[in-house]
């Protein structure tokens, strides 16, 4: 059978494929095991192809021949990354259905595949050229910002922009003095920053959370000393400088095994390791405060009970995972089946069980960060600090260049300034007298971001102007990445097909039987229709904040219109992943198993996505075989 999928159709099954393997590779990294065949630069075997080809194909097309980055050794990514991924999937951390919630590396996973979607699509399905561009912008109309950015792929992928782009970028730090594609890509790709910013600081299950760890950091770092480390003239006396201020172990242990006293083993931290595991050890102290307060509830469970619950998250992956399938199927609280599974008595009140639930998610927050600190802090041979050695030894030739090129010491400050805004901005105030909550809006982050713009443009400028050697460098990998997302041909195919995979993707439905093409087909109309109306709503929303005013607070923007939330397709992609996390049941009944804690993509004008699970289960494992086909080198 030949192709039988409109263009629609067809953009339809990528998207919805596409969707489902970028999240299913990422979250193949929870078990123990997912590099043994994940290729280059890990494990290759010759022919082999890869069990995780969506990353694999951007990490080599992107992510190896970066600057610097493609100067480290081998063992940089074997020894070093490499050990550092198997021992925290060994560690075996929390799952957020035993949680009940989404936690924070749910939240940051589900972000990261939500992107990196789209350059999975651009790089296997190309990017179309575009013919006939109106080069005539107005940077306060969402269609002409969205026009711009993909007039600006097109000239990327296809033409001479990037050098057009360096060239101007020498010459001023104004965006004003830029032409007017530039102008308006500019505005776009803010916009849609500070639209990603709201949704994972303010609207995101863990954003507050995520805020505050991010604030707890800010606090540790000595800004004054890197500073003034990095107005050292000599370059290499500074990058030794620099290395000692982050990298430098002290304990007792270090200065008896210096003296010569003693030889144990040295387990000081670094500056680094201190930072994490400081700001993980304030964490713990709050957790352990509130498990302690739990286990003197005379509401709560017994103290076998209880045992039993810190038994379970001690117990091997593969135990877990059965007592969860087991809490799914039938429908009870995870609480519930560890409890029956070690033989416990299970009859607790509602009360009672919404403790056990709530001190099972707090016990298993505790492992955790001890887990994280162990493996990053306190392993032995210290793989982080190592990995860290092998970056600045790698990029050494460029911290020169952008040292002689740039202003280090002023870069430092503005990204301090920026980062003590965000943090303060994202903050949700405590209700009013009323009980409302003013959250911070999506204007309050493009008026942050306007307002640090110019430190960002001065960096750029300072490198391209003084920089020559570096900027002819990192052109040359914009250009190579800009030619990864090149259609095979310049065929006729439609901008809403698949591109290069339309054929394949086409192949792969005619194998299919009439009965299985019944069923799937109204799923692909559906989802046509929903990414019509998905996309038509993201520029709605961008449309909104180009028009909000600015409010009386100079420092915020109030965005007048029926949303909350910015632009930008990815969030509802985000949304979707989050709202497919599945958890336990909050009830003894077993009756709400909803995922607690999202918030909503705008439902009331953005339906949810069509329930796609049987294209996932018929076409799914063919998708990854036809990625792996393709992206395999070695």
């Amino acid at each position: 059978m030949g192709t039988s999928l409109s263009a629609a159709q067809t953009a339809a099954l990528f998207d919805i494929l596409s969707h489902h393997n970028t999240y299913s590779e990422i979250r193949a990294f929870r078990s123990p095991g997912s590099l043994n065949h994940y290729g280059p630069p890990f494990t290759a075997e010759k022919n082999k192809q890869s069990t995780s080809p969506a990353l694999q194909s951007l990490l080599a097309k992107f992510g190896l021949n970066l600057p610097g980055l493609r100067d480290v050794p081998e063992d940089f990514w074997k020894a070093q990354v490499g050990q550092m991924i198997e021992a925290l999937e060994i560690a075996n951390l929390s799952e957020s259905y035993d949680k009940g919630a989404v936690g924070s590396r749910k939240t940051l996973a589900t972000a990261v595949s939500a992107l990196l979607e789209y350059p999975v699509r651009g790089t296997t399905g190309g990017f179309p050229k575009i013919r006939g561009l109106n080069k005539k912008y107005d940077i306060s109309a969402a269609q002409d910002l969205s026009r711009a950015f993909r007039d600006f792929m097109d000239g990327a992928v296809y033409g001479n922009l990037l050098e057009e782009l360096v060239e101007k970028t020498a010459v001023t730090d104004r965006i004003t003095d830029h032409e007017p594609l530039t102008q308006a890509l500019h505005e776009f790709v803010l916009v849609n920053m500070a639209s990603f910013l709201h949704f994972i600081i303010i609207l995101s299950p863990k954003g507050q959370y995520l805020l505050k760890l991010l604030g707890n950091v800010n606090k540790l770092v000595p800004y004054a000393i890197i500073r003034q480390t990095l107005k050292i003239g000599n370059v290499a006396t500074m990058i030794n400088a620099m290395v000692r201020v982050i990298l430098a172990k002290l304990s007792v242990t270090s200065v008896t095994n210096w003296l010569g006293i003693t030889q144990n083993e040295d387990r000081g931290l670094n500056l680094m390791q201190q930072i994490i595991s400081t700001v993980l050890t304030w964490d713990l102290k709050d957790l352990k405060g509130k498990a302690a307060k739990i286990e003197a509830d005379s509401g709560s469970p017994s103290k076998s009970q209880l045992e039993c619950l810190r038994a379970y998250i001690e117990m091997p992956q593969q135990e877990q995972d059965k007592l969860r399938d087991e809490s799914q199927k039938a429908s009870l609280s995870i609480v519930i089946t560890i409890l029956a599974a070690a033989s416990q008595p299970t009859d607790l009140s509602e009360a009672s069980h919404g403790l056990a639930l709530e001190y099972l998610n707090i016990i298993l927050s505790i492992r955790d960060r001890k887990e994280i600190i162990r493996v990053l802090c306190e392993s032995s041979p210290d793989h982080l600090t190592m990995a860290v050695r092998s970056i600045v030894t790698a990029y050494e030739p460029v911290i020169r260049n952008i040292h002689n090129a740039v202003d280090l010491s002023d870069t430092v400050s503005d990204f301090q300034a920026f980062l003590q805004d965000m943090i303060k901005i994202g903050r949700i105030p405590p209700p009013e007298k009323d009980g409302e909550i003013i959250s911070p809006t999506v204007g309050d982050f493009v008026q942050l971001l306007k307002k640090h713009q110019y430190s960002c443009h001065k960096f750029l400028h300072q490198c391209c102007k003084n920089g020559k050697e570096l900027t002819t460098w990192y052109l040359e990998w914009a250009k190579s990445a800009s030619q990864q997302f090149r259609q095979e041909s310049s065929s006729e195919l439609k901008y809403e097909a698949a591109g290069n995979l339309t054929v394949p993707l086409n192949e792969m439905f005619s194998k299919l039987s009439p009965e299985k093409k019944e069923v799937i087909l109204p799923i692909l109309e559906a989802r046509s229709k929903y990414l019509d109306e998905m996309h038509s709503t993201s520029q709605a929303r961008l449309q909104a904040v180009l028009q909000s005013p600015t409010s009386n607070n100079p420092t915020v923007v109030k965005v007048l219109s029926p949303t909350n939330y910015g632009p930008g397709a990815y969030l509802a992609r985000w949304q979707d992943l989050l709202d497919n996390t599945v958890l336990t049941p909050q009830l003894l009944s077993g009756a709400d198993a909803s995922t607690e804690g999202k918030s909503e993509v705008d439902k009331q004008r953005l339906s949810t996505g069509p329930d796609a699970k049987a294209v996932i289960e018929e076409l799914g494992p063919e998708f990854r075989e036809l990625l792996a086909a393709k992206s395999l080198y070695w």
